[in-house]
């Protein structure tokens, strides 16, 4: 009962990133680098200032904070395209847009790290048996989060 001719197994980052072009949604993983990513771009003092909040056909809408940043940044704006476009890795952004609105506020630091009990490291027979279950996978970056998910989800050690 199957619905079509055996086809040979894809590696999970291929076959992720087909399905994401097949449904229409890559343009929006895009995105979500340009939000994560906004700091990096632009650098914190910036961002404390100016954040996106819309990108749609090349067209990023950002909010600042006062007329000054304003004036500032649409000084800047071809520095900040370019640098909002590397950091992607594509010409996303054409056009940047930008009005004076609500900008939500930083942390002013890092967040305090977790306590050693939340880091308990898992024993070595669960990193062994989470290492023969990655094997297969040959994307770096879809190993390494399989790999941290599986060893967050061990059970906790019995002491």
């Amino acid at each position: 009962m199957s619905s079509g001719p055996w086809r040979q197994p894809a590696p999970i980052g291929e076959a992720l990133g087909a399905a994401l072009r097949r449904l229409g949604l890559d343009g929006r993983m895009q995105e979500q680098g340009l939000w994560r990513g906004w700091a990096a771009a632009v650098g914190p003092g910036i961002a404390r200032h100016a954040q996106p909040q819309s990108l749609r056909q090349g067209r990023l809408v950002v909010h600042v904070t006062d007329p000054v940043w304003l004036h500032q940044l649409s000084m800047m704006r071809p520095r900040l395209i370019e640098a909002l476009n590397l950091q992607l890795g594509a010409a996303a952004v054409r056009e940047l847009a930008l009005r004076v609105g609500e900008v939500a506020e930083l942390p002013a630091q890092d967040p305090p790290p977790p306590s050693p009990d939340a880091l308990a490291a898992p024993d070595a027979a669960r990193v062994e048996e989470v290492e023969a279950l990655l094997a297969p996978l040959t994307d770096p970056e879809t190993r390494e989060a399989f790999r941290r998910l599986l060893l967050r989800a061990a059970p906790p050690r019995q002491q």
